[in-house]
């Protein structure tokens, strides 16, 4: 597992998502330069975390037919609430067939509510709307940091 740390830094308005490049397996680092933040529109990213080959396929799987969704439907992008939940279906159906063993945080801005959003979601797929959230080796000193916010 690889480290992955998320944080809005003040509830409604940012969100910050932030990643180590760090490819690794136990005592092994195989890269040191792997991009785990995926933007998905003009306001919204997903940052990812597991095996390699899962971090990849799925993020530009989920990347992709956002993408095509909003070239079929005349521009419309879906809200961060949306895209969240496009990847939580996505994960469900995927857990019954051949699961992807990524986790996730997925924030956003909605243009239309005027307000930011922060998604914590794990390879069962289960989903939730977080203020802060951490993912990885670094989550419990991360987030024991976060309590006092």
């Amino acid at each position: 597992q690889t480290t992955q740390t998320t944080q809005t830094t003040h509830p409604h308005t940012t969100v910050i998502l932030a990643s180590d490049q760090t490819n690794a397996r136990s005592i092994l680092t195989y890269q040191t330069n792997l991009d785990k933040i995926t933007e998905l529109s003009s306001h919204s990213a997903m940052g990812i975390s597991g095996p390699n080959a899962d971090l990849v396929n799925f993020s530009e799987y989920i990347s992709k037919n956002l993408a095509l969704y909003e070239l079929s439907n005349d521009g419309l992008k879906l809200s961060p609430h949306a895209q969240a939940n496009f990847c939580r279906g996505e994960l469900a159906t995927a857990l019954r067939k051949g699961p992807y063993q990524v986790n996730i945080m997925l924030g956003g801005y909605d243009t239309v509510k005027g307000e930011a959003s922060l998604y914590w979601m794990d390879y069962l797929a289960a989903l939730a709307k977080v203020n802060y959230g951490a993912q990885g080796y670094a989550s419990s000193f991360c987030c024991r940091l976060w309590i006092g916010i």
